[in-house]
């Protein structure tokens, strides 16, 4: 029974439910949605921290037409050595070259690519007082003897590109270790050619 002043206009209680179930059901879809960005934010926030790990944070710089190796060379890790790099004084970043033998596993233009056995270890230590780390496969990069006044850092430490046809420099070496280091904590015959 209508009230005084109340008009129904027929058919408008099942618009008004299906008005009602369409809300209910953009709520649903809304929650859906929320949650998929949610994910989104999460993947590329993990995409992020990838992006900033301590071996990128190193800058690192990619080589490409890396080539097997056309004579054989040999490079030896005395004993374990520690680098650091960069120039923010806020955080200290540093490599750390494991000992043993290196495997001589390609060659460009300019550097001579020795492969560790062992990951190098990538670390940043920052003021605040946490560290990040990280480990990963690679060596160290060793310029030709007549490239060393054409390149900026004649020995780099490196790790594996997008293919295997490329390596990526990643720390510069202090020229201490092309000087005083060598046959002291590394032997090698890579300028012997």
């Amino acid at each position: 029974m209508n009230r005084p002043g109340t008009h129904i206009i027929p058919g408008a209680s099942s618009a008004m439910r299906r008005i009602c179930a369409r809300s209910t059901r953009s709520r649903r879809l809304s929650g859906g949605r929320g949650f998929i960005l949610v994910l989104a934010f999460a993947v590329a926030a993990c995409a992020l921290l990838a992006a900033c790990s301590p071996v990128d944070s190193a800058g690192t710089i990619p080589r490409s037409g890396v080539r097997a190796p056309r004579m054989p060379h040999r490079l030896t890790v005395i004993k374990a050595m520690l680098f650091e790099f960069g120039e923010n004084p806020l955080e200290k970043k540093t490599v750390s070259i494991p000992e043993g033998e290196y495997i001589f596993e390609g060659e460009d233009d300019i550097f001579l690519y020795f492969r560790s056995l062992e990951p190098l270890e990538y670390r940043v230590n920052h003021k605040e007082g946490y560290a990040e780390g990280a480990f990963q496969m690679g060596g160290v990069a060793l310029a030709r003897k007549d490239q060393w006044d054409k390149v900026e850092y004649p020995a780099c430490t490196y790790i594996d590109g997008e293919d295997q046809h490329q390596k990526r420099l990643t720390c510069p070496l202090e020229p201490s270790f092309l000087m005083q280091r060598r046959g002291y904590d590394w032997e090698s015959d890579f300028d012997a050619e």
